[in-house]
């Protein structure tokens, strides 16, 4: 694997925006691993889950080169540690991705009764656009280096940040009316099923909430 570390006589954010690539590749596969789930697919999700298994890997390995290579004197605007902070957020929507397709994949034949289908699949849509947001933000770091952290450029991300935890709570509530409608089938799912299926909720939760926490640390850059 090629090293980041020239990255950083580039761009002081270069490594931060590669290593967010490679996770949105992660959480692409999402969408297509769910739409085969409910539908019973049960070979294509085991073709899907070692994709995500593997592109969560290739992102710790890009984690951890920006670890290796990051000089301790490089940012006059930055914290080391903030930047650090806001790769371990980014990090996390990998590692979460991974969770959620291996804890769907626990049981054989996790059921969901059509009716809650187009609900699950709206909460997972949401999560991945505040996936997303949270993508195209990191994308203005160099916009923000160039403006010393503020002035117009400074405003339009804090506007990014306030639409991130927009959808993150659009997330929470879609997954709140969701796990009511879930227990009306508790019968018949079973307590198995029901746990995991409230597990995968949290995990979705989840990813929206750490969405929401790459904007909060930049937050904080901004505001320091």
């Amino acid at each position: 694997m090629r090293t980041i570390g020239p990255l950083f006589g580039r761009s002081p954010f270069g490594p931060l925006k590669q290593h967010m690539e490679k996770v949105a590749e992660t959480w692409a596969h999402l969408r297509p691993f769910f739409e085969a789930f409910l539908a019973g697919r049960g070979e294509r999700c085991r073709e899907i889950r070692k994709i995500v298994l593997k592109l969560e890997h290739e992102a710790d390995l890009v984690k951890n080169d920006i670890r290796d290579h990051l000089p301790r004197s490089l940012f006059l605007m930055v914290d080391r540690r903030d930047l650090l902070a806001l790769l371990h957020e980014q990090d996390s929507l990998a590692d979460l991705c991974e969770d959620i397709v291996v804890v769907a994949s626990l049981r054989e034949q996790l059921s969901l009764p059509e009716t809650l289908q187009p609900g699950l699949l709206r909460i997972v849509d949401q999560a991945l656009d505040a996936c997303a947001a949270a993508r195209e933000l990191i994308g203005q770091l160099d916009g923000l280096v160039e403006a010393s952290f503020g002035g117009p450029e400074a405003e339009r991300v804090l506007e990014m940040i306030r639409r991130i935890g927009q959808l993150e709570y659009e997330v929470d509530k879609s997954i709140y009316s969701f796990a009511r409608e879930l227990f009306r089938h508790e019968e018949t799912l079973g307590p198995v099923a029901l746990m995991l299926w409230q597990k995968i909720l949290q995990l979705l939760g989840d990813l929206a909430n750490r969405a929401e926490g790459i904007g909060d640390d930049l937050r904080l850059m901004l505001y320091r």
